[in-house]
C-alpha cells in the first residue's frame, strides 16, 4: 500500500497498534496537517545515537538535506553503545524533558526502551511534511515491525536490518582448493586451515570480533544458533545457554582461535570499525559478519580487498538446513520527555523515507525497506543483498528483555575467556548460565 493522505500512512499492524491504543480511527481519513499545527519550530534537533560507522548518509547528506528543507540545524550525539544505554535510560526515566529530540535505538533496547517513547502509530497519523503522505510503512517487512513493537504500540521507526552473512574471496577460496562455499562447521574449518596455510603470514582464513565489546556476542551468535543452542526461554526464563548445543558451539568458535589459529591473535581487539577495516587489508578470507559489512569490504576506494567478495548463508552445524543469523533492527523513537514530538518525527520520516533508505545503501547501510532490498539495480551492485534475504528467512533476534543488557555483560565475559584460552566453552558457559540464574531469581516476586 503507498497510496497517499493518511490511508497510505497507516497498515494493518499500525491500526491495531492505534485500536489498543484508543485512538479515534475516524479521525485517520483527515488530511495531513499541517507544519504550522506541530508547535514552534526548534532551532535545533539533537539525535543521540551510537559511534558505529553505518550513519555516513545521515551525517554527511540527509542532515544537511533537512535543514535546507525545514531551515532546522541537527546535532547527531555519538556515543560508545554502553554509554548510549546509560545516558538514554537515565533521562527518559527521569523527571524532566530528555536533553534530546529523537533516541536511536536497538531491537534488543526496546525491552526497556518501550515505556518511555511515543507510540509511533500516533504520530504517523498526524505526521507533516516531505514524505508524511507516501511514507508507506507496508514497506517494512512484518518481522522488522515486530521488533519494534510492544503490544501494539510501535515505539520506533526502522531504518536499518542487519543479519549475519558469510563473507568470502572467491578466488582465494577457489585456489586453496574449494569449488563452492562451505555449508557446515566441517567445511568451514577446512577452509580456514587451507586459507590460514596458502595466506601465511600475513592472512587468516577467518576474521571475527573477539574483543569483550558489544559485537563479541553477536559475532558468536550465528555459531550459536546454527548448532541449535539458544540463550533461554523468554516466557518461563528456563536458561540453555548452557545445554550441549551451546557449548559445542563456543567450542567450536573458541578452538577456531585457540587450537586451530586461523584467525588473527589480534582479533581479540577487534569491533565493527576493526573487522571492516582488516577485510578491507586482506589480513582474513573469510568471515561470518553484517550483510551491511559487504559494501565496506567490496565497493570502498579504501578497501584494498574490493571486488574479490562473494556472500552466502551461514553455515550449518552438521548440514547446511541448519544455518541461522540472528536479527537486529535499529530504528529511530521519539522520546516522551521530547520538547520537540511533531518536528522530531518529520525528522525520522526524512532519513527512514524510501529515497534515503536507497541513497543510505551507498556509506553501508542495511536498509531496513523491502523496495530498497529487492529493488534490482540494488541486487546487482552490491551483491550482498541476496544472501541477506536468504539468511532473513531463519534468522532469529535476541530476546526482546528489559534485562538482555545485563545478561548480555555475563555472555560477553564468557566467550571472551574462552576465545583467549582461559577457560573451556563448559565451564565459560556453566559460569554464564548460574549469573542468570541469581538474576532471574531476585527477579521473581
Amino acid at each position: 500500500m503507498s497510496g497517499s493522505g493518511k490511508a497510505g500512512l497507516i497498515n494493518r499492524r499500525a491500526l491495531l497498534g492505534s485500536t489498543l491504543a484508543g485512538i479515534n480511527l475516524a479521525a485517520l481519513g483527515l488530511p495531513t496537517i499541517a507544519r504550522a499545527e506541530l508547535g514552534e519550530k526548534p532551532a535545533k534537533l539533537v539525535v543521540l545515537g551510537d559511534n558505529a560507522s553505518w550513519k555516513g548518509t545521515i551525517l554527511q547528506d540527509a542532515i544537511p538535506a533537512f535543514k535546507n528543507d525545514t531551515g532546522i540545524d541537527v546535532e547527531y550525539v555519538q556515543l560508545p553503545m554502553e554509554a548510549l544505554v546509560v545516558r538514554s535510560r537515565a533521562e527518559m526515566s527521569g523527571q524532566g524533558p530528555t536533553s534530546f529530540d529523537i533516541v536511536q535505538m536497538g531491537s534488543s533496547m526496546v525491552g526497556w526502551m518501550h515505556a518511555y517513547v511515543e507510540d509511533h502509530n500516533r504520530l504517523l497519523a498526524s505526521a507533516a511534511g516531505k514524505y508524511a503522505s507516501d511514507f508507506d510503512m507496508d514497506d517494512f517487512p512484518p518481522r522488522t515491525i515486530d521488533a519494534v513493537s510492544v503490544d501494539g504500540k510501535l515505539c520506533g521507526i526502522p531504518y536499518r536490518a542487519t543479519v549475519y552473512i558469510f563473507h568470502y574471496q572467491k578466488e582465494l577460496l577457489e585456489a586453496a582448493g574449494f569449488s563452492s562455499p562451505p555449508s557446515t562447521f566441517a567445511e568451514f574449518q577446512a577452509a580456514a586451515a587451507a586459507l590460514t596455510s596458502t595466506g601465511a603470514p600475513l592472512r587468516y582464513g577467518v576474521g571475527t570480533c573477539g574483543r569483550q565489546g558489544p559485537a563479541i556476542s553477536n559475532h558468536f551468535c550465528p555459531f550459536l544458533l546454527s548448532s541449535g543452542g539458544s540463550f533461554y526461554d523468554l516466557k518461563t526464563r528456563k536458561i540453555t545457554i548452557d545445554t550441549e548445543e551451546s557449548i559445542g558451539a563456543l567450542e567450536y568458535y573458541g578452538n577456531l582461535m585457540t587450537k586451530h589459529r586461523v584467525i588473527p591473535p589480534e582479533a581479540v581487539t577487534w569491533e565493527w570499525d576493526e573487522i571492516i577495516a582488516n577485510g578491507q587489508n586482506d589480513r582474513y578470507a573469510m568471515a561470518v559478519t553484517l550483510n551491511a559489512s559487504g559494501t565496506l569490504l567490496n565497493k570502498s576506494k579504501a578497501s584494498k580487498t574490493a571486488g574479490r567478495w562473494g556472500w552466502t548463508v551461514v553455515p550449518g552445524a552438521q548440514k547446511a538446513e541448519q544455518s541461522k543469523s540472528p536479527f537486529f533492527v535499529w530504528s529511530f523513537a521519539v522520546p516522551s520527555a521530547s520538547q520537540n514530538k511533531g518536528w522530531a518525527f518529520e525528522f525520522i520520516q526524512h532519513v527512514t523515507s524510501r529515497e534515503w533508505a536507497r541513497r543510505s545503501m551507498e556509506k553501508g547501510n542495511a536498509s531496513a525497506r523491502l523496495s530498497v532490498l529487492t529493488d534490482p539495480e540494488i541486487v546487482e551492485a552490491y551483491g550482498w543483498t541476496a544472501a541477506a534475504a536468504a539468511q532473513m528467512k531463519t534468522a532469529q533476534p535476541n530476546p526482546n528483555d528489559a534485562n538482555w543488557g545485563s545478561l548480555e555483560l555475563d555472555l560477553r565475559a564468557g566467550i571472551s575467556s574462552t576465545l583467549q584460552g582461559q577457560t573451556t566453552a563448559r565451564d565459560a558457559l556453566q559460569t554464564v548460565a548460574d549469573s542468570w540464574r541469581r538474576k532471574f531469581n531476585r527477579l521473581r516476586p
